[in-house]
């Protein structure tokens, strides 16, 4: 089994529509083959805003199919056509894998 985490920080202006990207996101991994579960972590501060996304998997190959899903990638492909008119929300974006020992 395997841990996914990945956070973001955004401008707090951002706030909605990653609450909606995120609520989105869980939905999606708990219903894909081989995620155990899936849960969003959120935290603010004056400035910005941090949104967790942490989810267990049977396996990485779980997960790198989840991520390989074609709404997933054009998400990805719409984010980078639009980066020269709309300045993007996140500030920094950390992912991190963690395999579970006993």
């Amino acid at each position: 089994m395997i841990v996914q985490t990945v956070t973001f920080v955004i401008k707090k202006e951002g706030k909605e529509i990653f609450e909606a990207k995120t609520s989105k996101d869980v939905a999606s991994m708990l219903g894909f083959s081989g995620c155990l579960s899936s849960e969003c972590w959120f935290s603010e501060d004056k400035d910005t805003c941090e949104f967790m996304l942490v989810s267990k998997w049977q396996s990485k190959k779980d997960f790198q199919n989840w991520l390989k899903r074609p709404e997933h990638l054009q998400e990805h492909r719409d984010a980078h056509k639009n980066k020269e008119t709309k300045p993007s929300i996140v500030i920094e974006k950390i992912r991190k894998s963690y395999e579970v020992s006993a």
